[in-house]
């Protein structure tokens, strides 16, 4: 049996049984190359599931659709090990109830479709803990180390180049796990905080402030970079900052649901002197 015939099974059980409300999978896209996300919310439905390696969009974000946890009933999702992470972040920062979540795992290193055993998020805890250990698999590792050979008066050019195609569509924002603010900072007009404009001055307040947004709580799924319709290289910056976090704090974004944002927490006993 292969896996995607295990995993339908598996959903059909789930469901069945009346163990969870809803199933967020994966179905067939547009195109061969492309899948699209799937809520299924009865057992003959399943057959519609896909699963294969063109499934990478991370579907942690969908757990987060208002009212879809309010009755405390479970819902089973399909994910990746940076969809677990992912987890973990939103958990960490009081968004959901881990408790609620059946994990359905899986993973495609070099394309190569395998499942991972478990069902809830502390049954994989080995497997984040293995991750932190080792690089994550990210696109633009050889173009990330070019950057960083840059002189600062180069990086600034190459970043604005980047920015300047910006369109402020927010795509980025709409597919990101971590984007979950009801109204964002960019929405407020009354005061207005960053530029809504599609020029330079605003296209770098909005690239910047979400990269900062996110240090220490993007898991590099790739959902902003896929997203962007004019393909500016998002995972790059935040592949960035995630590399300063772990470097400076020892920090690695979902490596546990009480994980304290790393930003957003500090000690008593800290030395600056702007702590009060």
């Amino acid at each position: 049996m292969s896996i995607e015939q295990l995993y339908r099974t598996r959903a059909k059980e789930l469901l069945s049984s009346g163990e969870v409300k809803m199933v967020i999978g994966y179905g067939a896209g547009s195109n061969k190359e492309r899948r699209r996300p799937l809520f299924i919310t009865s057992a003959e439905e399943c057959d519609k599931l896909v699963l294969d390696s063109a499934c990478i969009s991370n579907l942690s974000g969908y757990l987060l659709t208002e009212g879809l946890l309010s009755d405390e009933k479970r819902v089973a999702v399909f994910l990746r090990p940076e969809g677990v992470r992912a987890l973990n972040v939103l958990a960490a920062e009081a968004q959901l109830d881990t408790a609620q979540i059946v994990i359905i795992g899986f993973d495609s290193p070099k394309g190569e479709l395998k499942a991972l055993e478990g069902s809830s998020v502390e049954e994989f805890t080995a497997l984040i803990t293995a991750l932190k250990e080792i690089t994550p698999e990210t696109a633009g590792e050889e173009q990330l180390a070019k950057i960083e050979k840059m002189s600062p008066e180069e990086r600034f050019l190459f970043w604005q180049e980047e920015f300047s195609k910006c369109i402020k569509c927010y795509a980025c924002r709409q597919a990101c796990p971590m984007c979950y603010c009801r109204r964002c900072i960019v929405d407020s007009n009354q005061p207005q905080w960053v530029n809504t404009s599609s020029h330079t001055l605003g296209n770098f307040e909005w690239n910047i402030v979400r990269a900062f947004h996110l240090s220490g709580r993007c898991v590099e799924c790739g959902n902003c970079d896929r997203a962007c319709p004019v393909n500016i290289p998002l995972r790059l910056i935040n592949r960035k900052m995630a590399e300063e976090v772990l470097n400076s704090f020892n920090h690695f974004a979902g490596t546990s649901k009480t994980q304290e944002p790393v930003l957003a927490s500090f000690k008593k006993d800290d030395s600056e002197t702007f702590i009060l």
